[in-house]
């Protein structure tokens, strides 16, 4: 009995060896502990090692772009997008997408160049074509945007977005009835398609049917109720149609969308002129020139403003950044050559050049008869005209 009840001396080895393990441990944990704090009494003020941040997937960045672009905040959604392009710099989808918000954004050089990088990774795609064909078209380079919206068209004669984009752009070079026609093919691909939609609309704004192109606005405003570049051409045609309040209502609710976008501040400063609101109106086309220093329509129609409200010098100031800028038209001479005559000290040495300069420029376009008078009061000589 005594024999049976014993352990063997197998069982008594394997019995100690879990024993054994726990005290190995013991002292292994203990002693990391000991050294951790000899280490911290001998360096006090070492700092921890961080743990690594872990990296952030490429659908989480692609998922804060479409909420992004879901509370209108198209520019910062092209900002996140431009995250994905540093990780996947070959994927022209991206190029495309980040070009298309550009757009939406008024950042159009930028537009340009996602684009254009769109097209060098793929150029045998139509709507990398068409996306560079836009941009190119809102940033005002006409020729090679008709070129490659036409390119697009006979590559893929069945993408709605290419059709869309040959239609603004002839809506742009003025022939209206072709705009017509290539959006309204662009509609019978894809009833549903944003641009073609839009872009039916600015083919009858063109031709200064505003209450027809705000029909087809409104329409696209439907599609996309989040894009704050909506609102601001459907501003614009209100306005056109002098129905200032609603005017101001759209470029406001562009705004609370894209609070940065200079061409609404500007849009929305030059309508709160015309409604006798000089102040406000000052003060978003001040946040437009800050936000945007090379917009010359700004600084042309914030002169116009300073002047009617006699700050002469400030006026002078910023109609010169406006004709530096490149816009040379008649009017922003003579404004500059009657606010140098306004100022206490009459200065005409520099009000008649400039007055001078106006009436050769288009005289039928500004008060010729004051600008000539004044010219001669300053012992002038009056230009012959053309």
């Amino acid at each position: 009995m005594y024999l049976k009840d014993r352990p063997s001396r197998r069982r008594r080895k394997r019995s100690s060896l879990p024993i054994l393990l726990i005290a190995l441990a013991l002292l292994i944990g203990v002693g990391y502990i000991a050294n951790q704090e000899y280490d911290l009494l001998r360096n006090p003020f070492q700092t921890p090692t961080p743990a690594p941040t872990p990296t952030r997937s490429t659908l989480s960045i692609l998922d804060e772009v479409s909420d992004l672009q879901d509370q209108g905040k198209v520019s910062e959604a092209a900002d996140v997008l431009a995250l994905v392009a540093e990780r996947e710099p070959d994927n022209d989808e991206v190029w495309r997408d980040m070009a298309r918000l550009l757009v939406y954004a008024s950042r159009y050089d930028e537009a340009v160049t996602a684009a254009r990088k769109a097209v060098e990774i793929n150029g045998d795609d139509a709507r990398n074509q068409a996306a560079l064909a836009s941009a190119l078209d809102w940033n005002g380079d006409y020729d090679e945007s008709y070129t490659l919206a036409q390119l697009a068209v006979q590559m893929d004669p069945a993408l709605a977005d290419a059709h869309a984009t040959l239609a603004e752009v002839l809506a742009d070079l003025g022939s209206w009835r072709q705009a017509v026609q290539e959006a309204e093919a662009a509609l019978e691909l894809d009833p549903r398609n944003f641009n073609a939609v839009r872009v039916l609309g600015y083919a009858y704004e063109v031709q200064g049917k505003y209450t027809e192109a705000l029909d087809y606005y409104e329409q696209a405003a439907a599609l996309e109720p989040n894009l704050p570049f909506i609102y601001l051409i459907m501003g614009r045609n209100y306005r056109a149609l002098e129905n200032f309040d609603e005017a101001i209502a759209m470029f406001r609710r562009g705004l609370t969308g894209a609070p940065d976008d200079p061409w609404l501040r500007f849009e929305l400063g030059k309508t709160l002129r015309l409604t006798g609101d000089e102040e406000l109106g000052l003060r978003e086309l001040r946040k437009a020139v800050e936000l945007k220093p090379d917009m010359p329509e700004a600084y042309k129609e914030l002169a116009i403003g300073l002047y009617l409200r006699r700050a002469y010098e400030e006026a002078i100031e910023n109609m010169t950044k406006a004709i530096d800028l490149g816009n040379e038209a008649g009017i922003n001479f003579y404004i500059i050559g009657r606010s140098y005559l306004n100022i206490e000290a009459v200065d005409c040495e520099n009000a008649v050049p400039w007055l001078q300069r106006a009436l050769l420029t288009d005289a039928d376009n500004i008060p010729a008869a004051d600008a000539e008078t004044s010219i001669r009061e300053c012992g002038g000589e009056v230009p012959t005209r053309q």
